[in-house]
């Protein structure tokens, strides 16, 4: 239970280097396909188990409000399985905060890359399409495991999108959704159970359900740790100095006298950083790297 069953003889890839292109792989086990199956999410969706906060039916890139399948934080019988038959795809985000196999799935993962990571059980109707022309704000392996889906994939049109930053709800234009339109995709893959597909951050996709049967796949989502992360961790070790805890007087926050604070404080953290024992401080980060998901 671990990157092997997503990736096969293959993971060394994913562990050497971040990809930058989407790439097709076999999986080489099938106990994440015994473990994870469709009828497992029909148990969930049909007896109510999935969290409405975490659920989200969408057709055609058009997502429906919560309050049709759900009521006070509880599932409504038979509402998301209507919508399942009117041709919505269901989005059940967070999955292994449910299913005890997939949250030991997702600590082996983190534990082997350190990258924390979520699940997205995903089922869309035949000749259904959920979203449309989107990216992701993270590295994606997308483990088909009923069902087919053709998935087109155009190259990024924001360079390394992460958290809120460069997010594709708000940085989406008309002007973007005529290119995808109108332009052959970098990539095309058409997804059938035991192919895992890894899609880096940013690239846009606008997957659609192929065949005579309804998909079904589970998305990880895998937060790549990035320069930015390990900088946080550098700043945060000057709590332990008491300079650094020091209150600023407002005097020294007005916009006349904001420069000159800014331009002390730096040259305290270069001073810092400068001063940091660096293997130390890799043996305190490393088992937060590799904690629970």
């Amino acid at each position: 239970m671990s990157l092997n069953e997503l990736l096969g003889a293959r993971v060394g890839d994913l562990l050497s280097a971040c990809p930058t292109e989407p790439h097709l792989y076999r999986r080489q086990s099938a106990t994440l396909d015994r473990a994870i199956t469709l009828d497992l999410m029909n148990t969930y969706i049909d007896h109510g188990l999935t969290v409405p906060a975490r659920t989200a039916a969408v057709r055609n890139g058009r997502a429906v409000h919560p309050g049709r399948f759900s009521k006070d934080g509880a599932m409504l019988p038979g509402k998301l399985r209507g919508l399942i038959d009117d041709g919505h795809t269901v989005n059940l985000r967070e999955i292994q905060t449910t299913v005890p196999y997939l949250a030991k799935f997702c600590a082996q993962v983190q534990a082997e890359t350190g990258y924390t990571l979520y699940v997205s059980a995903i089922i869309t109707p035949t000749g259904e399409t959920g979203l449309t022309h989107h990216w992701d704000q993270t590295t994606v392996l997308v483990a088909q495991l009923s069902g087919r889906k053709h998935w087109p994939l155009w190259a990024p049109t924001v360079r390394h999108p992460m958290d809120d930053y460069l997010d594709s709800p708000t940085e989406w234009t008309e002007e973007m959704q005529q290119a995808w339109d109108t332009t052959k995709p970098f990539a095309t893959f058409d997804l059938e159970p035991g192919d895992t597909l890894v899609v880096p951050r940013g690239w846009v996709h606008a997957p659609i359900c192929t065949g005579d049967e309804p998909s079904f796949h589970l998305t990880f989502a895998l937060r790549e740790r990035t320069p930015l992360d390990l900088a946080h961790e550098l700043i945060a070790s000057a709590l332990e100095h008491d300079v650094f805890r020091r209150g600023l007087a407002p005097a020294h926050l007005r916009a006349d006298n904001l420069g000159s604070t800014l331009s002390d404080v730096r040259e305290m953290t270069i001073n810092h950083l400068a001063g940091l024992d660096l293997d130390q401080l890799a043996d305190r980060i490393a088992p937060q790297l590799a904690g629970m998901c």
